[in-house]
């Protein structure tokens, strides 16, 4: 008799997750942590959409990481079977079977990063890489992350039809070198971090000299292997898998309660390695630079200027920027007349001798030439083919996409 008591007061649980990624590795860690305390349940740990199908006529929860199928949601309304959905919140399809949705708290983990890199010190601009479909999880990181700077350069990287391929680490490459150094660069998840990494080789990008980098899950066997390893976030995926865990059992011990609950899990922490880490004093040197040539590129300052104003020897200022930035300090300066020129162009009217004397060139035909020689067209063709919503990329640019 006690026996059949027992086999009664056994619950079966279906779990379905994806085993072959760290943090769901550590999820169900948190989850049996808490099953082998606090239950008797017969747990059931699946790995896809068809196997939880099969298995959830016989389960009296449903724990997934997976959006299931419209029969499994069938048999969830239909048995009013609890559902613990853990990553995404989505409406069920049918009926109303009491749900519970858990996540991580996806913008704070964005800011979050952003708090880590601007403790190191001044950036030049904040770079993000998405997950491989765009997904919320990865928007809303995106959204804590730029959220968590203040006015500074921004950039995303657009999605590629094939992460991790030659093609998807040449176009990484081409967008990492267009950032303004140093950059701080957070990519949605470790995977695509490493893909960065990749690129930042590819690219001959000093890390974390030139662009930092962080990632999200702090998977070991990507983190700790990579060159340099991998700075990540940490989410407290265990303490997730505790939360799912004692969710599931009280909705299965009352059936009484709400229809639809939402649970945030805002636990985390910095794993650090050697891919993010505090501005160094050459790159601090950089940025004050390139900070006093956007202040005074319209005054006609040479790069004798620039080094007096920092306190060091020129030879070593282009010496460094040479290292960092590919470009002699001349050059940057150059560079930034020549943007606020190209500015002027397409969104004014100014005579082309105003637009001279304004961006600090001695005369309109230097300017001329200067652009020329630059971007393979005239400054009268440029603005010829510019319009009011944008401007035209000169061929220098559409040589370099």
């Amino acid at each position: 008799m006690k026996r059949t008591v027992l086999q009664q007061s056994i619950r079966k649980v279906a779990v379905a997750v994806k085993l072959s990624d760290a943090s769901w590795r550590d999820f169900l860690t948190g989850f049996f942590d808490y099953a082998k305390r606090k239950t008797h349940w017969d747990i059931r740990v699946l790995q896809s959409s068809m196997e939880l199908e099969q298995a959830t006529a016989s389960c009296d929860g449903v724990v997934t990481g997976m959006e299931p199928s419209r029969n499994t949601q069938a048999v969830v309304a239909h048995k009013s079977i609890p559902l613990v959905a853990i990553g995404a919140e989505w409406k069920l399809k049918h009926g109303n079977a009491p749900v519970a949705f858990i996540r991580n708290d996806n913008e704070d983990i964005g800011r979050f990063c952003a708090k880590h890199f601007r403790s190191f010190g001044q950036f030049a601009s904040a770079g993000f890489v998405p997950s491989d479909a765009e997904d919320d999880w990865s928007s809303a990181r995106e959204k804590g992350f730029f959220d968590g700077f203040g006015d500074i350069a921004r950039s995303v990287f657009g999605v590629t039809p094939e992460p991790g391929s030659d093609a998807d680490i040449a176009a990484l490459a081409d967008w990492l070198t267009s950032l303004p150094k140093p950059a701080a660069v957070m990519a949605a998840w470790d995977m695509r971090a490493v893909h960065v990494l990749s690129a930042c080789r590819l690219a001959r990008l000093k890390v974390p000299g030139q662009v930092a980098v962080i990632g999200v899950d702090n998977d070991p066997l990507l983190c700790d292997f990579t060159v340099p390893p991998l700075t990540s976030v940490a989410p407290d995926h265990a303490l997730e898998g505790q939360i799912a865990a004692e969710t599931i059992d009280h909705m299965m011990r009352r059936r009484d309660g709400p229809k639809t609950l939402h649970v945030l899990n805002t636990a985390k922490k910095m794993a650090e390695r050697e891919s993010a880490k505090p501005i160094s004093p050459v790159t601090a040197l950089i940025a004050r630079a390139l900070a006093f040539i956007a202040a005074h590129a319209d005054e006609n300052i040479k790069a004798a200027n620039v080094s007096d104003a920092l306190g060091v020897s020129r030879s070593l200022l282009d010496l460094r920027f040479r290292e960092f930035r590919g470009e002699t300090v001349a050059k940057a300066i150059a560079r930034h007349r020549l943007e606020a020129v190209k500015r002027l162009l397409s969104d004014t009217g100014l005579s082309i001798r105003a637009i001279s004397a304004k961006c600090g060139f001695a005369n309109a035909n230097h300017l001329k030439n200067a652009f020329k020689r630059s971007c393979g067209m005239s400054m009268r063709e440029f603005r010829s083919g510019c319009n009011g919503s944008g401007r035209r990329q000169c061929a220098a640019e559409r040589a370099s996409h």
